[in-house]
């Protein structure tokens, strides 16, 4: 980030990164680290004939039939200690508890952007990851009383962990320019590094200690977040303490009136009807049913199709977000350069990445489905689709800040509340078609469908998205303006943005004439 710093001193907006970033890392850190657990959480179920294994454990004889937990199998790793307490748990049962942090995450989103843009990012943010990260300690206690008390309990971490994303665009607004913000919402990759070491973290402590030691361990390390966190950031730079005038000065002119100093009505009504925004949570959407199947399932999928043990399972399951974090870090110096040189318009920028994380992962996502019984086969093609996933935050997460950067808080609340239903939606969709049955082609259908949902709202970004910002980001009426006691810098602003439409728009037109 171009900011400037005092010699020798991390600039303030280089912490606030940093922070940031380990936040994002705590957040996912505590929401996944049961996608490991789970694999050493549950009994070997007994058979009962009826159930239906993968016929990748032989693969290696070239038979391609199912195969009945009646049969004999080649040896695997035991899942099972009878020194370990362990839940009798089916796949369904097991998939509820994966889902039901999910099922009203939804609810807190818009509540949350708003709080977020009333209360500020600090507060907001820090508490919900706090809260999250005390109930993890309760998760063994929960767990070993009844599966719908953890089921409660999960539910309970999803409705305070619905309350971080969208408050953080309010601080992000007031802290980072728009030619900025591609390196900077890197940071939000913190949530890919925070599940690339669950993953291989979780297989360790498993092997070492047991399955409990996971939620301890994790929601250790976010209390310490915390701390960091409350001493360390402020929702405006104005308000920092050890901010030096320059950097001050530099972040200033570089968000300009942009953003208004005064709390504004927010224009429900044309916030609704916007087509940029409905266009946005589209792409949005379907990039998170792939990331959030991949995500949640691949631990399951590798163990139950391929028959890893679970350590091999938490280094290759972790993998692809290390993957997915350089991709976020390369694609946003990509816009920035992009958008500085002049080469491309924000919308152009923003396609780019929507391309990138919607249509390149459904590709990928399509490769995963028809690898069969190949693990390297798989293991390449889900690596590389939620790699793609990486583009995200100069993709979507940008554009709600582009749109409006007075409301991008709303607007993300808005986006969330509708983009987080996939990670409930798809859980349940696997335990149906996974039920008694993990043989590869069921896994197929899940893979297949999660293409459709990424490659057609991919094509309708590409085709009618747009980023710029909204004529409603500030009152269209002067009188309205001075009435609802904004200062005339901020009248002032709204016509040089009107000026900014008229010159984007131009070099839209251009860019489509070329294409």
């Amino acid at each position: 980030m171009a900011t400037t710093r005092e010699k020798g001193c991390l600039s303030c907006t280089s912490v606030l990164w940093c922070i940031t970033f380990l936040g994002c890392g705590v957040n996912y850190m505590i929401r996944s680290n049961i996608n490991i657990a789970i694999v050493s959480m549950v009994k070997k179920r007994s058979s009962d004939g009826s159930a239906v294994v993968s016929e990748c454990f032989h693969s290696d004889i070239n038979i391609t039939r199912n195969y009945t937990l009646n049969e004999s199998l080649p040896e695997v790793e035991p899942i099972d200690d009878d020194n370990e307490l362990r839940f009798d748990w089916d796949e369904h049962e097991q998939n509820v508890v994966l889902g039901a942090f999910f099922w009203f995450y939804w609810a807190a989103q818009l509540p949350g952007g708003m709080m977020g843009r009333h209360y500020g990012t600090k507060k907001v943010f820090g508490i919900s990851n706090l809260m999250i990260s005390v109930t993890t300690l309760l998760i063994p206690l929960f767990a070993s009383l009844d599966y719908r008390i953890l089921v409660a309990l999960r539910i309970f971490q999803g409705i305070c962990g619905g309350f971080c994303w969208p408050s953080l665009t309010y601080m992000i607004s007031r802290w980072i320019p728009t030619n900025e913000r591609g390196k900077f919402m890197s940071a939000i990759m913190g949530s890919s590094v925070g599940a690339a070491l669950t993953f291989p973290l979780c297989g360790m402590i498993i092997h070492f200690f047991n399955w409990q030691a996971v939620f301890y361990v994790t929601g250790t390390i976010g209390i310490i977040w915390f701390v960091g966190w409350w001493l360390l950031v402020y929702d405006n730079p104005a308000d920092h303490p050890r901010i030096s005038e320059s950097e001050l000065k530099h972040i200033q002119n570089g968000i300009g009136d942009s953003v208004s100093e005064k709390k504004l009505p927010i224009p429900w009504c044309k916030i609704l009807t916007s087509w940029p925004l409905l266009a946005n949570i589209m792409l949005a959407w379907g990039c998170i049913w792939g990331m959030f199947t991949l995500l949640t399932q691949a631990p399951t999928y590798f163990r139950n199709v391929h028959g890893w043990s679970v350590q091999k399972v938490g280094f290759f399951s972790g993998l692809p977000h290390v993957c997915r974090m350089i991709l976020a870090i390369s694609v946003g110096h990509l816009c920035d350069y992009l958008l500085s040189s002049g080469k491309l318009t924000v919308t152009g920028v923003r396609r780019v990445a929507g391309f990138i994380m919607n249509t390149l992962q459904g590709v990928f996502m399509l490769g995963l489905a028809f690898s069969g019984c190949n693990s390297i086969m798989a293991t390449i093609c889900l690596t590389a689709a939620l790699a793609m996933s990486g583009a995200e935050p100069n993709g979507a997460l940008a554009t709600y800040i582009d749109l409006s950067p007075n409301f991008s808080s709303v607007l993300m609340g808005i986006g969330n509340m509708v983009c987080v239903t996939p990670g409930f939606l798809s859980a349940a969709l696997v335990g149906v078609l996974t039920y008694k049955n993990q043989s590869s082609d069921q896994w197929k259908k899940v893979f297949l469908i999660s293409t459709g949902i990424l490659l057609v709202p991919g094509l309708i970004h590409i085709l009618t998205s747009s980023s710029k910002v909204q004529e409603w980001n500030f009152p269209k009426s002067t009188a309205k303006e001075m009435k609802e006691g904004l200062s005339e810098k901020d009248v002032e602003a709204q016509q040089r943005l009107t000026s900014d439409h008229e010159t984007e728009d131009h070099q839209d037109k251009e860019e489509e004439t070329k294409s």
